[in-house]
């Protein structure tokens, strides 16, 4: 089951967000007050997500996401930070990859937004840990691959040839892109740049803070492009509102 931990949360705060992840079904929540308790239950099991209260304790805050930010495994791990001070969150987001962040207090448009990211990651969460999983198959000059779809980050063009980049490898196929396109399927890959067709369900972050925006994948620290004619094929929740692209 899906599991995210929550730290550094005032009471209130932290009740709301246990009952939200709770409504949105097949998520475990657990939460720290401290830094001690946080690095416990972090130390006792695997989270697949992180909730912190960007306030007053900024120093402890600060430690416990630059620890995790240096682990492998959780150098993209998605972060969601919750601030009353925007000043912070801007702060956050420039400096810290994978991080989406939420102004305090919580409206209906930031409890729908909230709600949809949770249910994507649920959704990612259970097709990442399908028993069943179906493969693109393809001929090199090196020999014939199946590759699982689940294990596909992007698919990169390189010159009229293309590059399928998976968590931990990378295989040379003799297709163009747009042959690549034909090959897999569409409701899952999309085409985000001219030269880049991306795994929606393996996306865990989009920074947005450059252009091209950058995708960072679950499990690994490769990255894609989203070019500015090629947003509008992302999900909603990863797009941003309309000051954040201009």
């Amino acid at each position: 089951m899906f599991s995210i931990l929550l730290g550094f949360f005032d009471t209130t705060t932290q009740d709301f967000l246990e009952d939200f992840c709770k409504k949105c079904h097949q998520i475990n929540v657990y939460s720290a007050s401290t830094k001690e308790e946080w690095f416990a239950l972090f130390e006792q099991q695997e989270f697949d997500c992180f909730f912190f209260r960007f306030e007053e304790d900024l120093m402890n805050v600060r430690n416990v996401i630059y620890s995790l930010r240096s682990d492998e495994q959780h150098q993209h791990t998605p972060i969601i930070l919750f601030s009353t001070k925007i000043e912070f969150l801007i702060t956050a987001f420039v400096h810290w990859r994978s991080c989406e962040c939420f102004l305090l207090p919580f409206d209906n448009e930031k409890k729908e937004a909230l709600s949809s990211l949770l249910h994507y990651y649920v959704g990612m969460y259970q097709k990442m840990h399908l028993a069943q999983r179906k493969f693109f198959q393809v001929n090199t000059p090196k020999g014939l691959y199946n590759l699982p779809y689940n294990d596909i980050l992007y698919v990169e063009s390189a010159m009229k040839k293309s590059i399928v980049h998976l968590k931990s490898d990378a295989i040379h196929v003799p297709y163009p892109l747009y042959q690549v396109r034909k090959l897999i399927p569409e409701k899952n890959f999309v085409q985000t740049h001219r030269s880049f067709i991306v795994n929606l369900d393996n996306i865990s972050y989009v920074d947005k803070s450059k252009e091209p925006w950058g995708i960072f994948f679950f499990g690994s620290d490769k990255e894609a492009f989203v070019s500015r004619s090629h947003k509008k094929t992302l999900p909603p929740f990863f797009q941003g509102t309309d000051d954040e692209n201009q």
